[in-house]
C-alpha cells in the first residue's frame, strides 16, 4: 500500500516541510521577551489588623479579570504613547498585535509576551507594557476605593438623629476609617516579579520547525494514503484480479514502452515476450483438449485487450502454429493503424459475402530470422474492414459462424479481438462459437465492481472463461529469468 501511495505520501510530506520552512524563515528575525505581573488577592497583614478582610473570590473569574485589565485597549494606547515619546514608530494596533497576555486559572501571575524585530525592542516593549499595566490596575483599584468612600460618606451624611441611626453611623465611620487606611497604604497594586529580558537568539528554531513539519507531513500523508486505499476500488495485485473474476491469472504482462510502440514480437523486451509465451503455453497445454479458438475481451476500453490479442497470436505463430487473428471489433478497429496493415477488405466485407475469407487474410511476418528448418513464421490477420452501420447484426448472422469454421479448419489457433462485452452486445453471440474466453484486466485501472459485473455476465451466458491476463503488472519475480549471455572467447 505504501508503494502504491508513495506519491501522495511524498507530496504531502514535502508540502508540509515547505510550509514549515516558509514559516520558520519568515519569523526567524523576531525576538520574544516576557514580563510577569503578580496581582495581590489579599490586602496584607496591616489591613487585616484593621479587620478589612476580602471575601473569597472565584479564582477563575479573578484570573480572567486580571488578564482583561492587563490586555485592555487602554494599556495598549498608553504603551504606544510612551514608546512614541522615546522615538519608536509604533501604534496601539501594533502593540495589540505584538503583545499577548495570558493568565492561568490557578495562579495570580499574568504573563506579558512581547515580540519585536530586535532583542532590545522586545525587552523595552515588554517592560513598558508591564509598567503601564501596573499603573492602570493601581488607578482602577484606587478609583474603586474612592467611589466606595464617597458612597459611605453620603450614607453617613443622610442619616438622621434616631437611636437606631446612631449605631448605623458608628458602623459607617468604622468602614470609612478602614477605606481611608486602605487608601493610605495602597489597595494591592500588582507587582512586576520579572522584567522583560533581552533574548539572545531569534524566536523558534528553523531546523526544528522544518523537521516537525516533515514529521507531521509524513503522518498526514500516511493517513491520507490509508483513506485513499480504503476508498480505491481498483485491482492492484495479481491476487485481486484472480479473486475478482473467479478465474486463474494465466500471465502478467509487464508495463513496457515497446508494447505501446507496437514493435514486432521478436523485438519485445525479454520479460514482455516471455509473458505472452507463458500465456500461449498455458492455453495450449492447460486443458484436456487443445484450445483452437479464443475470444479476447475486457471490462472496458484502454485495458490492453488488442495488445494482448495481437501478441498472443504472434507468440503462437512464433512457436510454429498456424494462427489467424480476427479483428472482430468493427466499432473501433485499431490493428491497421497500429501495425501497418491494410484496412480492407476484411471481416465486414466477408460477412456481407462480398469477398472470401482466406484471400482477405493478410500475412504478417512474426520473426525476422528463419527458424531452424529455414521457415519464416507468419501470422494471418483478418482486419475489421470497412466500418458497417450494423456491426451487431453482422455478428449475429450465420455467415459469422461459417467464417469461423473456415478459419478453424485452416489454422491451429484462431484469436478474436472483440469489443468489451459489458458495453456492446456484438461479441455475445460468439461466446458459444469459441472454445473459451480470455479476459484482460488492467492492473491499477480495472475496478472491482466492473470486474464483478463482467464475471456475473459471463456466468449468466454460460461462457467458458479460460483465465485472466493481468496487464501492466509487475513481473520482477516471474519473468526475470533471462537467458545468460554467452561467455567471451579466450
Amino acid at each position: 500500500m505504501l508503494r502504491r501511495r508513495a506519491l501522495i505520501i511524498v507530496a504531502v510530506t514535502l508540502l508540509a516541510g515547505a510550509a514549515a520552512a516558509a514559516f520558520a524563515y519568515t519569523t526567524r528575525d523576531t525576538y520574544q521577551s516576557t514580563a510577569k505581573l503578580l496581582f495581590q488577592q489579599t490586602i496584607g497583614a496591616e489591613l487585616n489588623a484593621l479587620g478589612l478582610l476580602p471575601g473569597a473570590p472565584d479564582a477563575d473569574n479573578l484570573a480572567r479579570d486580571n488578564a482583561e485589565i492587563v490586555g485592555s485597549r487602554t494599556v495598549a494606547e498608553e504603551t504606544a504613547r510612551q514608546l512614541q515619546q522615546d522615538g519608536f514608530d509604533i501604534s496601539a494596533d501594533d502593540v495589540t498585535e505584538q503583545v499577548s497576555v495570558t493568565a492561568a486559572n490557578d495562579t495570580d501571575v499574568v504573563n506579558i509576551l512581547a515580540e519585536e524585530t530586535s532583542a532590545g525592542r522586545a525587552a523595552l516593549l515588554a517592560n513598558t507594557y508591564a509598567q503601564v499595566a501596573t499603573e492602570q490596575a493601581d488607578r482602577a483599584q484606587q478609583a474603586r476605593s474612592q467611589r466606595a468612600l464617597v458612597a459611605l460618606r453620603r450614607q453617613l451624611r443622610d442619616l438622621g438623629s434616631e437611636p437606631g441611626d446612631r449605631g448605623r453611623a458608628s458602623d459607617l465611620r468604622d468602614d470609612i476609617q478602614r477605606l481611608e487606611a486602605v487608601g493610605a497604604v495602597g489597595p494591592g497594586r500588582p507587582q512586576v516579579i520579572q522584567r522583560g529580558y533581552e533574548p539572545t537568539s531569534e524566536s523558534g528554531n528553523p531546523i526544528q520547525t522544518i523537521l516537525l513539519g516533515l514529521v507531521f507531513g509524513l503522518l498526514l500523508g500516511v493517513g491520507l494514503a490509508l483513506v485513499r486505499e480504503q476508498a480505491d476500488r481498483r485491482l492492484h495485485r495479481e491476487e485481486d484480479v484472480s479473486t475478482a473474476f473467479h478465474a486463474p491469472v494465466l500471465t502478467t504482462v509487464p508495463r513496457s514502452r515497446a508494447l505501446k510502440r507496437c514493435v514486432r514480437f521478436d523485438e519485445l523486451p525479454h520479460e514482455a515476450a516471455e509473458a505472452f509465451r507463458m500465456l500461449q503455453m498455458n492455453l495450449r497445454y492447460g486443458w484436456d483438449e487443445p484450445i483452437r479458438s479464443v475470444l479476447v475481451t475486457s471490462t472496458g476500453a484502454r485495458e490492453g485487450k488488442t495488445t494482448v490479442a495481437w501478441n498472443l497470436a504472434c507468440a503462437a505463430a512464433a512457436s510454429g502454429l498456424s494462427v489467424a487473428l480476427v479483428e472482430a471489433d468493427m466499432r473501433r478497429p485499431q490493428l491497421s493503424n497500429r501495425y501497418g496493415l491494410e484496412s480492407g477488405p476484411g471481416l465486414s466485407e466477408a460477412l456481407r459475402q462480398e469477398v472470401s475469407v482466406i484471400p482477405s487474410l493478410q500475412p504478417v511476418r512474426v520473426t525476422e530470422q528463419a527458424s531452424t528448418n529455414g521457415d519464416v513464421r507468419f501470422l494471418q490477420v483478418l482486419a475489421a474492414g470497412q466500418r458497417p452501420h450494423d456491426p451487431w447484426a453482422l455478428m449475429q448472422s450465420n455467415v459469422m459462424g461459417r467464417v469461423l469454421d473456415v478459419l478453424k479448419a485452416s489454422h491451429d489457433l484462431v484469436v478474436l479481438d472483440t469489443p468489451p462485452i459489458p458495453h456492446v452486445a456484438d461479441a455475445i453471440s460468439l461466446l458459444r462459437r469459441v472454445d473459451g474466453v480470455l479476459v484482460v484486466a488492467s492492473v491499477n485501472s480495472t475496478r472491482g465492481p466492473e470486474a464483478g459485473r463482467l464475471r456475473d455476465q459471463l456466468q449468466a451466458l454460460d461462457a467458458r472463461v479460460l483465465g485472466v491476463v493481468a496487464n501492466g503488472g509487475t513481473t520482477n519475480k516471474g519473468y526475470a529469468y533471462a537467458p545468460a549471455s554467452a561467455p567471451a572467447a579466450r
